[in-house]
């Protein structure tokens, strides 16, 4: 019998010429580089942060964004300043609130108040976000325009009803006005720690009382009121209170006790157990 034939299979015939080949390549690495540079855009806009270019920290490789963040926290605001505008590359403004709202506390800290409130008004929509009433409401508290942050504190709080530390804030924004009725009424939604809840680490019930206390001249009960938080939540916890306590309050004109000196911030206590 006769064996049926089949034809052979062809394969598509690689280029035998050199410059047949050089444009074979070329064309190839072409669709290789568009392919990755869309990938990578891709990405970038889920996470614009992490494709920033990097710098070497202690040992640690960061971001501009990481670099800039612990440079705030360590109070170097002018280096993270330059960090966060080294990663200012057109992505980050129309991506990530995360840089907004720390390059706004970063000109906080400078006193740049005009400039940071307008970044974070051009973020500003009327449901939100969240994140950014708050820090607008924090720029203008430290800004002394208590009217104004008690606005974005309220609309924050219209989110979060519950949140202790949005109350807190309405109290002394209320304070920094002299409306004290209506910063009591706002304090009397605080509660004291609850025992069965002890994680718990917000200390606004006792703030709250020593703001209305130091507001009408009862410095001694403010004070108690400070010890109270600190033996209740520590020294860490407390301190973080503290701060903002201090920034409205230390130097308030619109209260009405003279002799307003609030307590300084707590250190910890000297460890003697060491030789």
């Amino acid at each position: 019998m006769k064996q049926k034939k089949y034809p052979a299979p062809r394969f598509p015939s690689f280029p035998s010429c050199t410059w047949e080949r050089l444009l074979f390549f070329a064309k190839f690495h072409f669709a290789l580089i568009v392919l990755l540079g869309l990938t990578t855009s891709l990405r970038a806009q889920n996470d614009p942060v992490q494709f920033q270019a990097q710098y070497e920290v202690d040992g640690q490789t960061l971001t501009p964004y990481g670099t800039a963040l612990l440079d705030y926290k360590t109070g170097k605001f002018q280096e993270a300043l330059d960090a966060l505008n080294r990663a200012d590359q057109g992505i980050l403004t129309q991506h990530d609130d995360r840089f907004i709202i720390l390059k706004s506390r970063i000109l906080t800290e400078l006193k740049r108040y005009d400039e940071g409130e307008k970044l974070l008004r051009a973020r500003l929509t009327p449901t939100g976000p969240l994140e950014v009433q708050l820090a607008l409401g924090d720029l203008l508290l430290r800004k002394r325009s208590f009217d104004r942050a008690a606005k974005y504190y309220s609309l924050a709080l219209q989110a979060k009803p519950d949140d202790p530390d949005i109350t807190l804030k309405l109290v002394y924004a209320r304070i920094g006005v002299s409306n004290l009725v209506e910063a009591g009424q706002y304090a009397s939604h605080l509660k004291p720690l609850d025992p069965k809840n002890p994680y718990d680490d917000h200390a606004s019930y006792y703030f709250a009382k020593a703001a209305l206390a130091q507001a009408t001249g009862k410095t001694q009960e403010a004070d108690d009121d400070i010890q109270a938080a600190r033996t209740i939540y520590g020294i860490t916890v407390t301190n973080r209170y503290l701060k903002t306590y201090l920034e409205v309050f230390a130097s308030s004109e619109k209260t009405p006790a003279s002799d307003m000196k609030p307590p300084p911030l707590i250190k910890p206590a000297p460890d003697n157990s060491k030789p």
